[in-house]
This record gives C-alpha cells, structure tokens and sequence, in this order.
C-alpha cells in the first residue's frame, strides 16, 4: 500500500457485543483490524448505563481511550479506578479485569489490543451485581 486508506464511518458495521462476555447493553464498532506486520486491533465500545465486561484478561497489553462519558476500569482485589473522555488506561498482559460504564451514564472507550492470535484475551466470570453496585457510582468532583 502506498497511500491512506480511508474508511467511512457510513461503511462500518455497529455489532452488539458478545452476551457470554458482557452485562447489559453493549456495542462494538471494529475500526482496526490487525494487517501484517501490525499486531494491532482498535473497537469503538459503547457501554449503556450499567453495562460492563465480564472479569477477563490478555496475553498482550490493552489501551482502553475514553471518549465519552464516566466509566471505570477495575482489576481484580483493587478498588475500581475511573475513566472520563479523553482518560487513557493501560491493562499489561495478564492482570484479569473488567470495564465499562459507571450506573446512570453512557460510556465509550476506544479498545486497543496488540494480537498475538485469536486467542488473546481469555473471559472468565460476570462481575457479580452487588459487587458492582458498589463500587459503580458517580465519584464526587
């Protein structure tokens, strides 16, 4: 290739994520796909208010870009840490976690993840619904 490729956003199709994977209601909008020598994939994901993944993790690190929104990321034994547009979170390889949208907001991050094959990330369990609802409020500030 020796030019930019441009890919209209009319052209892409907004998926709903997988339900084994994730609570509630959440899309995906693929804007990268690995192409050698790239290892790299890029997902718009949009939370509604409440939706989260389940507790996974990945061979290869994960950059999550908020754009839009409060959400959180948590890793698991720690307390929740929150992500507004503009925040980025880095995920090294194999600390199981799980993201999404705080109660009562939308919420959209842009997911990097550096492939290694079609096995990358591993999901494990849902967040639990207590667990969540207590830790899934609005911070102060």
């Amino acid at each position: 290739m020796d030019d930019v490729t441009i890919r209209p956003a009319a052209g892409r199709t907004t998926k709903p994520a997988p339900a084994a994977s994730f609570t509630g209601t959440v899309l995906q909008d693929s804007l990268a796909t690995p192409e050698a020598p790239s290892r790299t994939s890029a997902t718009l994901v949009t939370f509604t208010p409440g939706a989260r993944t389940n507790w996974h993790h990945h061979k290869t690190r994960q950059v999550l870009v908020a754009t839009h929104g409060t959400g959180m990321v948590q890793v698991k034994g720690k307390p929740p840490r929150w992500l507004r547009a503009g925040d980025v979170a880095v995920v090294p390889p194999g600390i199981v976690h799980w993201h999404g949208a705080i109660a009562g907001q939308l919420f959209a991050h842009i997911s990097f993840v550096e492939t290694d094959g079609p096995d990358n990330t591993t999901w494990l369990e849902p967040v639990e619904e207590a667990e969540y609802r207590s830790v899934a409020v609005a911070p102060e500030g």
